[in-house]
């Protein structure tokens, strides 16, 4: 149809003074075509998708036992990283520890040192005593 035969079909249908709200289509109950369905089947790739009830709680319980295991590995880790803290605590108690020590062993060394050269001293004293002594003792 061209648009002037479109225009004067609509001219003839609608009456002079009709409003645009007023001009709804109405269809008749033999314009309405009823298509007759029939019901969907699901397709054998479609089945095979679709989990079972019985595949479904195999699932489930294989995605417990998962989360047990991984709490079991999260409780020992976390005991294992409260046990590597007070060890790295101790170790670095014995490390201040044997700061400690190693100052007195050398404080001790150097008493030592001091102590052997006052005996040295003394012995050399000593010495020269004696010498003195028999010198006198021979005159």
């Amino acid at each position: 149809m061209t648009k002037d035969l479109l225009q004067k079909e609509l001219l003839e249908k609608v009456k002079p003074g009709t409003k645009p709200s007023q001009l709804k289509r109405s269809k008749s109950a033999g314009d309405i075509s009823v298509k007759e369905t029939k019901p969907l089947n699901r397709s054998k790739s479609a089945q095979e998708l679709e989990p079972s009830e019985s595949s479904l709680k195999a699932q489930l319980t294989q995605a417990q036992d998962q989360i047990s295991i991984l709490e079991l590995k999260l409780e020992t880790q976390a005991r294992e990283l409260a046990e590597l803290e007070s060890l790295t605590q101790e170790n670095e108690h014995l490390k201040a520890q044997s700061k400690v020590k190693q100052q007195e062993v050398e404080q001790l060394r150097k008493d030592l040192e001091e102590k052997s050269a006052e005996v040295s001293q003394i012995k050399a004293e000593l010495d020269k005593s004696l010498a003195a002594r028999h010198q006198s003792l021979k005159d």
